[in-house]
């Protein structure tokens, strides 16, 4: 298992982003990941429009995972419709 964040931009429509986050960390924890800490950023605007949004709601989910899963994770997110953009990155451990 090893440290990952991973950062999500949800669109601006979305009415709860705190229970989108929610959906998204059990989507994580489906895969067999320890979630250690989902950090709300709150909305702010984009640099450029992504998907015709000028808006996005950020979120930071922390977790542990087998690297294997990352790319399942990946493609699941890139299937949402209220995910605009996610990055997934590993962390360093502390």
């Amino acid at each position: 298992m090893r440290l990952y964040e991973l950062t999500v931009i949800l669109a601006d429509s979305v009415e709860d982003p705190k229970t989108s986050a929610d959906e998204i960390a059990e989507v994580v924890r489906g895969l067999g990941a320890e979630v250690e800490k989902i950090d709300l950023w709150g909305k702010k605007r984009l640099a450029y429009p992504i998907k015709k949004q000028q808006e996005g709601f950020y979120a930071l989910v922390t977790f542990k995972i087998s690297p294997d899963a990352i790319k399942e994770l990946d493609r699941i997110l890139s299937l949402r419709a209220a995910v605009l953009r996610h990055l997934v990155v590993a962390a360093d451990e502390e």
